[in-house]
């Protein structure tokens, strides 16, 4: 009678841990794939590095065809004019991330004011290097692209732990 007791007993803890396994496996998947909503918002941020990237290098493609195809009076000319605007366009960013406070948009600032001091002093490396700018500016394309593409990745990973951190209640756990 006992041991058909403790053979049941036996079963009956077996069932529980299979679903407890069956549980952990399926909070396990639920924290790995994330809501459409949590994924949205996270596309949205990598979208915009990359279009970010995308226009910027757009952008450096134009001057260094317009470095083949333009004379050099006006070339140097309108390099002037794009280092100006870009650092207008700095400063305004620099502004409103200040009036809303965002650090986002802030970074977004020293990014920009990186390419103005580029297209700054492309305008001497024109000059001594007519030749070898394009070079120039096709790497400085690269370099910014890859810069891009790493810190979405980086935006990618750090939002996703974020996000499955806040799921978790150890740390209310631990308060308590």
């Amino acid at each position: 009678m006992k041991k058909k007791e403790e053979k049941e007993n036996k079963e009956v803890d077996s069932k529980q841990v299979k679903k407890g396994i069956e549980q952990l496996e399926k909070e396990r998947m639920y924290k790995k794939h994330l809501p459409k909503e949590e994924e949205n918002k996270i596309n949205k941020k990598v979208f915009e590095n990359i279009l970010i990237a995308d226009v910027l290098m757009v952008f450096l493609y134009f001057i260094g065809l317009g470095s083949l195809n333009i004379e050099t009076p006006i070339f140097v000319t309108d390099l002037k004019v794009f280092s100006i605007g870009l650092i207008i366009f700095t400063i305004i960013l620099f502004e409103v991330g200040y009036k809303k406070d965002s650090a986002n948009l802030a970074i977004h600032g020293i990014e920009c004011l990186i390419v103005s001091i580029f297209i700054l002093f492309s305008n001497y490396i024109y000059i001594m290097n007519i030749k070898e700018f394009h070079i120039y500016v096709a790497i400085f394309s690269y370099i910014s692209a890859i810069y891009y593409v790493g810190k979405s990745i980086i935006l990618y990973r750090k939002m996703k732990k974020k996000y499955i951190a806040s799921l978790s209640d150890i740390n209310e756990i631990t308060k308590k």
